[in-house]
């Protein structure tokens, strides 16, 4: 008898079904071009279950929500309207769209410029494959925040140049913490879209970096962006970025991995330290901290590809 009652709470234990004192509740969907996925831990009782379910199932309708919003594909979301009709007249959007349009503007400035939503117009321009002088030029007048304009007090916009928006490299951590803050009662776990996610409560993570080498964090309350340079549109970007309005590195960075408070936060500035280069985002990530309440919430960790010398691994924590 003993023996079946020492089994049934091992099963208890493992599948957190209802006989230990948390319930894990996990969901998962495909939005924004992205698998997103939640797990949860809350308090084992009727009353704190139903709520944290409810709220689970309202992140992901809100990550629906903003899928319809920044579908590029579709001419009825609301970024094809913004770059089709914004530069002609003044736009309405949802207030969520116009948080998100809100916040990558104050990531610019944020990034000192390294992170820039606008620099749409001079990416289209070398899909070409021999941009003349002129085309090239007329791009980088389109690009730049200043090309943006939001009133505050009716969620409106206008574009002020012939410029486009993109959101691909801040739409995961936005969503990802539109997500995180639809939920209640959780005690511990996880939401994570694609290579970014939010960690709630204390979590020990481990990630590899190289051959050799493993990142170990303890978290609290934290996000984590990992960037790959290998992807598509870091390679590609050796055509353009020398046009940028600014000083953009040619580091040899294999991966960037971020922590922050927050996951858009995490996200932006694992894109714009590509850009930004490892010195200059070392020095930035410093600066950050030195401003922060919490200084730890804040690191950056470089892998560097050095060729035959393989790889190597560059961090804030070191400094």
């Amino acid at each position: 008898m003993k023996k079946y009652l020492r089994l049934a709470s091992l099963i208890c234990f493992l599948l957190l079904t209802g006989c230990g004192s948390q319930r894990e509740l996990k969901k998962q969907g495909y939005s924004l071009d992205t698998v997103f996925e939640a797990q949860i831990k809350v308090d084992n009782k009727k009353e704190k279950i139903q709520p944290a379910q409810r709220s689970l199932d309202a992140a992901f309708e809100r990550l629906v929500e903003l899928d319809s919003n920044l579908n590029k594909l579709s001419p009825l979301s609301e970024i094809s309207a913004l770059n089709a009709n914004a530069a002609l007249r003044v736009m309405d959007v949802s207030k969520t769209t116009y948080d998100l349009l809100e916040k990558s503007l104050n990531a610019t400035v944020f990034t000192d410029g390294y992170f820039d939503i606008t620099w749409r117009p001079l990416i289209k321009v070398f899909e070409m494959s021999n941009p003349t002088a002129e085309r090239i030029a007329r791009a980088k007048a389109a690009i730049g925040a200043k090309n943006v304009a939001l009133d505050r007090s009716l969620n409106r916009v206008r574009y002020l140049n012939n410029t486009e928006i993109d959101f691909e490299l801040i739409k995961k951590g936005f969503a990802v913490d539109l997500a995180s803050g639809q939920l209640r009662n959780v005690s511990s776990g996880f939401v994570k879209g694609g290579n970014v996610a939010y960690y709630f409560g204390q979590k020990k993570l481990s990630l590899k970096l190289t051959e050799k080498e493993n990142l170990n964090l303890k978290l609290n309350d934290a996000a984590v962006a990992i960037l790959n340079a290998s992807d598509s549109y870091y390679v590609n970007s050796a055509a353009w970025r020398k046009h940028l309005p600014l000083s953009a590195a040619n580091d040899s960075i294999f991966q960037i991995i971020v922590i922050a408070p927050n996951a858009v936060t995490a996200e932006v500035l694992a894109n714009a330290f590509y850009f930004m280069g490892v010195e200059k985002s070392l020095a930035k990530i410093a600066a950050i901290k030195r401003q922060a309440s919490r200084q730890g919430m804040y690191e950056v960790y470089f892998v560097l590809d050095n060729d035959e010398n393989g790889q190597r691994v560059v961090s804030s924590a070191d400094k």
